[in-house]
């Protein structure tokens, strides 16, 4: 029974196409990072800072869709644990993404490689988990897409602790700062989800089963 529910549950979600993107833009921000950290004109390694702010973010909005169901009134009126199996597909998703965009950056990992990818996944996807909850899959994206556009155009390029904070998707992986807000809005987001679930889009709302 619990086999069926989560092919069903995997199968209303779309988990297949969003595994199918992921594997894309693996691909694609590997051979992108490799291709800007081979260029002479460029300062190796550190030329992949586009990299690293646009696959996470991009692998953040494939996962918004899969935050809700096509009715999620009519699901949260089904007596399943749905809290539980909100953490477990969002964690699974971020396992899954963290995993697959860190094998585009193992060359030279601590050089905006695979731990700034899985750092810079970590807080898209908070951003779009929390942004699930407010605003409703349609709109998930929409936190996680403005927050990393505006940071990438005005990053500052003297970087002091709070400006590290702010400026996260950017900074070096070494960066505390960076990592202490990539988790926290990884886990105020995940706990807004869970506790909310996705915000539906029409009709009344309704509060979440335990």
């Amino acid at each position: 029974m619990t086999r069926r529910l989560l092919a069903l549950h995997l199968f209303a979600r779309g988990a297949s196409a969003f595994v199918a993107g992921i594997s894309v833009i693996t691909l694609l921000a590997w051979a992108a990072g490799t291709w800007l950290a081979s260029r002479p004109y460029f300062d190796g390694p550190a030329a992949r800072i586009p990299v690293v702010a646009l696959a996470p973010l991009l692998t953040a909005l494939l996962l918004g869709p899969t935050l809700a169901g096509a009715d999620e009134n009519l699901e949260r009126s089904t007596p399943l644990p749905w809290r539980a199996w909100r953490a477990g597909h969002l964690l699974v998703a971020a396992l899954v993404t963290a995993m697959a965009l860190s094998l585009a950056g193992l060359q030279a990992p601590d050089t905006y490689g695979a731990h700034a990818l899985v750092r810079n996944a970590l807080g898209c996807i908070g951003l779009v988990a929390g942004g699930a909850a407010l605003l409703g899959v349609r709109l998930a994206w929409l936190p996680a897409f403005g927050y990393v556009c505006a940071v990438y155009a005005a990053a500052p390029r003297q970087t002091n602790a709070i400006a590290a904070a702010w400026a996260w998707p950017l900074q070096p992986s070494t960066t505390s700062a960076s990592w202490l807000t990539a988790v926290t809005i990884f886990t105020l987001g995940a706990a807004a989800y869970l506790h909310r679930g996705s915000r539906a889009s029409t009709g009344r709302h309704y509060r979440p089963r335990r």
